[in-house]
């Protein structure tokens, strides 16, 4: 579960930034518009509301994040991407 963090009376989900999906992106791959490109971002290094650093380590390992691609218009996913972050600090961080 999550939602985009983009306003003063919003929070993250459960109340955990590691668990925030910020963005996703897609486009076709110039060059080739049969295949796409896919970008995610998930939690933010700075929160807004309050001001400053969201929380010192950045991934939640015991997050699942899923994207799910209907190709045939049924409605149903016929691709799935799963991605699972194995831990690790922020860049300059101790986390």
């Amino acid at each position: 579960m999550s939602h985009h963090y983009s306003g003063p009376n919003f929070g993250f989900p459960h109340g955990n930034a590691r668990l925030d999906f910020t963005d996703l992106y897609a486009f076709p791959k110039p060059g080739d518009a049969s295949k796409s490109i896919l970008i995610m971002d998930v939690h933010p290094s700075a929160g807004f509301a309050p001001p400053g650093a969201t929380i010192v380590t950045p991934f939640a390992t015991e997050a699942l994040y899923e994207l799910k691609i209907d190709t045939d218009g049924d409605l149903a996913a016929d691709i799935v991407y799963s991605v699972r972050f194995a831990g690790g600090s922020r860049a300059g961080g101790t986390g």
